[in-house]
C-alpha cells in the first residue's frame, strides 16, 4: 500500500505542477494584455495632450456678415480660438480687401485676439450684394498658415 500511496503523492504533485504552470502562463498572458492596453491608453492621452497644446496655439477666425442698414453691411471676424490671429487677410469674391482702400477709420484690423470680434463696413455698389465667397487667411502661434473659406449670406 505504501507504493500506491507514494505514486498517488507523485501524481498529485505532478498535477499541482501542471496547474501551477497553466496558471503562470495565463497570468503572464493577462499581464501582457494589460501592458498593451496601458500603452494604448497612454498613446491616446499623449495625442489628446498634443491636440490640446496645438489648439492653445491656434486662432480660429470665422467670418460673419451682418446687415446694419438698408444698404450697408458689416463684415465681422470672430476669433473662437485661444491664440491671436496675426496678418489677417480677407478676400471677398476673389478680391483682397485692401485696408488702404477702406473707409477712413474703418480698416479691418490685421490682429484679432483670442475670443475677440472685429468688424468693418463693406463698401458696396448697387450691383454688389450677398452672397459673397469669402476666404480668410491668418498666421498664429501654431506656425501653420491657417485659412477658412465659406459663402456669406445674412
Amino acid at each position: 500500500m505504501g507504493g500506491v500511496a507514494s505514486w498517488v503523492g507523485v501524481l498529485i504533485a505532478i498535477g499541482s505542477l501542471i496547474v501551477s504552470i497553466i496558471a503562470m502562463l495565463k497570468s503572464a498572458h493577462a499581464q501582457r494584455e494589460a501592458n498593451s492596453a496601458q500603452r494604448r491608453v497612454l498613446a491616446i492621452e499623449e495625442r489628446r495632450e498634443n491636440e490640446r497644446r496645438l489648439a492653445s496655439l491656434q486662432a480660429q477666425l470665422l467670418p460673419e456678415l451682418r446687415k446694419t442698414g438698408s444698404e450697408t453691411y458689416r463684415l465681422y471676424l470672430i476669433n473662437r480660438g485661444m491664440a491671436e490671429a496675426r496678418n489677417v487677410r480677407v478676400t471677398l469674391d476673389g478680391v483682397l480687401l485692401d485696408p488702404r482702400k477702406a473707409i477712413q477709420g474703418n480698416e479691418l484690423p490685421s490682429l484679432v485676439g483670442p475670443s475677440a470680434e472685429v468688424s468693418c463696413i463693406l463698401p458696396m455698389s448697387i450691383d454688389c450684394t450677398p452672397p459673397f465667397d469669402v476666404d480668410v487667411r491668418w498666421d498664429d502661434d501654431s506656425g501653420v498658415n491657417r485659412s477658412y473659406r465659406t459663402t456669406l449670406t445674412f
